[in-house]
């Protein structure tokens, strides 16, 4: 996945909160364990952190979501083929 989702779209502060996100993907897909933990939990479950910094980042946090649960399955699909 691209480190930079957003390629710097929007105001320098919509810019560090896309970061932010940036970030936290980038922790959930590669990071230690302890990471990919504490970032799946604020991608997929935190109800007021994500929401404000979604927001923040000029971005819909429903939106976002149904992207990360998008990308999820498919990891999820690949991971279950790779098995078989």
């Amino acid at each position: 996945m691209d480190s930079h989702v957003f390629h710097n779209q929007g105001s320098a502060n919509e810019r560090l909160w896309q970061a932010v996100i940036n970030n936290a993907i980038s922790e959930w897909v590669r990071g230690p364990e302890l990471h990919k933990r504490n970032a799946e939990y604020f991608l997929f479950e935190d109800e007021e952190d994500f929401p404000f910094v979604c927001r923040s980042a000029g971005l819909n946090p429903g939106s976002v979501r149904e992207s990360l649960w998008a990308i999820r399955a498919q990891a999820v699909s690949v991971s279950n083929a790779n098995v078989a």
